[in-house]
């Protein structure tokens, strides 16, 4: 027998409790296995003492439930003898790994029993199947489990007398501790995600190095190998080993750093390494990140159609390539993602895509220019309505992994029909807040590019448009901020040509930046026709005001 099988003298000082079963016991029996048992079922015997324990003479004997009395299911052959601490199986052949003896032993799936003696002298005795006859049980009997699992004792060569207790269900383990004397974990850790967008190229991933066995795990004696995989081939990296001494039940975390090379996705494979660990099976833990977004915009959302007139989010390709979005999926702030219904779907640089839950509907209601969807299973309801925001559009790549994710604001009653039309059409590498307009007609523009939209950052640090503006007819003065080296937050003020000011349009802290102003003034009444001075003031991380951009602008309006 392997040298993976002595070590249960460990157990003896707690878990002999009657000196009549002191030697031998049932550690581990698999009587139900799903579909037909035969071949599977198998009889782990354990030597608790701390000497050799001869099998000659011992029988195994079973009881059914259903009648009275014993019959013999097994013999020992002279000469077999189980060293201190030593497991031994006997099963069918299909068991794995395979028994020490195979031989069918032919057990039924309760109510019954088996008992191990040797002439008047009773080693053992275990119930299950939910037998509660007191002859045939020690106190209790093991309660029923379902087909495919084992009753173990936990630990093993636990024996306090009663079955109930000292059995419980388990995944079967022929051959091996039910609980690890050595057994190394790696589990990630709540603040990592299995798998999300990775903002940079490398990462650092926090895990946990947990203590499953019931020894001690020595500092330093863990260490840490990770292995990154994707289309640009494999790259292997060592992470520190563990620091501490880990009790049994305890975990260690650490901090591992993976580099990853070219955007696209990453399939990154941490592994924990432990020369005594008896457990490999819960040594590796897999993580996937893409790195590099997909320039996909929601560019368009209507959550509050007309009555008779279905929701719809656009999306916009904002690269300059051709972006396969097959198997992308949408969803709002509770739903789970819904698949775009779609088996191929490529965008052009610059195309939209429509999505609703209605298409026929949707072109009957309002304008649709482009390719109209569905998708599968049930449409995410997107709120119309709520204090700061109504709702959020999330855009999924074909791994759920987030490719865009927008709040928008709620809308007025008068305001059904209208859409709410994005004006940074623009990608980036910061993540920001999305800018919003309200369509100008009802039905918004599905399928074509705004009026008002920006499809590409600005190049000045302040860039305002339209100039001059007509505030009176519903535009806005779009100020468009581009990123300056030194500048953290850039405020934006109108002036009167005297110098008095007017009102402030906002300040922005992430660029590219959009910002919109309605032409009125801070008490809320409309501004006159005539020249206003915009000044984009740029303020570095401490605070001090590092310049000011000055920008003449027309306000024209038409009506008095």
């Amino acid at each position: 027998m392997g040298g993976a099988r002595r070590f249960f003298f460990f157990f003896l000082p707690i878990f002999a409790a009657r000196a009549a079963h002191a030697g031998l016991v049932v550690n581990e029996l698999y009587y139900d296995h799903p579909g037909a048992d035969g071949g599977y079922e198998f009889v782990e015997l354990l030597n608790t003492g701390d000497a050799s324990f001869s099998l000659d003479g011992v029988v195994l004997e079973f009881h059914n439930g259903s009648g009275e009395g014993w019959t013999v299911l097994w013999s020992a052959p002279p000469g077999l003898a189980l060293a201190p601490g030593a497991l031994w199986v006997m099963g069918g052949e299909l068991v794995l790994p395979a028994p020490d003896l195979v031989v069918g032993i032919s057990l039924q799936n309760g109510p019954d029993a088996i008992r191990l003696l040797r002439g008047a002298e009773i080693f053992d005795v275990v119930g299950y199947g939910g037998l509660d006859d007191p002859n045939y049980v020690e106190a209790h009997g093991v309660a029923v489990v379902p087909a495919g699992k084992s009753i173990a004792r936990t630990p093993d060569g636990r024996d306090s007398g009663d079955n109930a207790v000292d059995f419980v269900a388990a995944a079967p383990s022929p051959g091996r501790r039910n609980v690890a004397l050595h057994d190394v974990a790696i589990v990630l850790a709540p603040e990592t995600p299995l798998r999300s967008a990775a903002r940079t190229r490398t990462e650092l991933l926090a895990i946990a190095i947990e203590n499953r066995g019931l020894a001690d795990i020595p500092a330093g004696a863990v260490a840490i190998a990770w292995r990154d995989s994707s289309e640009w081939g494999v790259v292997a990296g060592t992470a520190a080993n563990t620091r501490h001494a880990i009790l049994p039940g305890a975990h260690e975390t650490l901090a591992v750093t993976v580099s990853m090379a070219g955007d696209g996705y990453h399939w990154v494979d941490i592994a924990a390494r432990y020369a005594s660990d008896e457990r490999t099976a819960n040594d590796r833990v897999a993580v996937l990140r893409r790195v590099g977004s997909p320039p996909l915009l929601v560019s368009e959302v209507l959550s509050s159609p007309s009555p008779g007139c279905p929701q719809f989010v656009e999306l916009f390709n904002a690269g300059a390539r051709h972006l396969d979005i097959t198997r992308y999926a949408i969803r709002d702030t509770r739903l789970k993602p819904a698949v775009i219904t779609a088996d191929s779907l490529v965008l052009a640089p610059h195309e939209f895509v429509i999505l609703t839950p209605s298409p026929d509907v949707l072109r009957a209601c309002v304008g649709v220019t482009g390719r109209v969807f569905d998708v599968d299973g049930s449409w995410p309801t997107f709120n119309k309505s709520g204090s700061t925001f109504a709702d959020s559009v999330v855009v999924m790549d074909a791994l759920e992994i987030p490719v865009d994710a927008v709040a928008y604001p709620g809308l007025k009653t008068s305001q059904a029909g209208f859409s709410l039309e994005r004006i940074d059409l623009f990608a980036g590498d910061v993540p920001r807040a999305a800018v919003w307009s309200l369509s100008r007609a009802r039905g918004g523009t599905p399928g074509r590019m705004s009026e008002r939209s920006l499809s590409a950052p600005p190049h000045a640090s302040c860039e305002v448009s339209p100039n001059p503006f007509f505030a009176d007819e519903g535009d806005l003065l779009r100020v468009a901020i581009a990123p300056v080296e030194g500048v953290a937050s850039v405020a934006v003020r109108i002036y009167d040509p005297s110098g008095r000011r007017i009102a402030d349009i906002g300040t922005a802290s992430a660029f590219p930046a959009v910002l919109l102003w309605d032409g009125r003034a801070a008490g809320g009444e409309r501004v006159r026709s005539g020249i206003l001075v915009l000044a984009c003031e740029s303020f570095s991380s401490d605070g001090a005001r590092v310049g000011v951009e000055k920008v003449v602008v027309g306000c024209a309006n038409r009506s008095p």
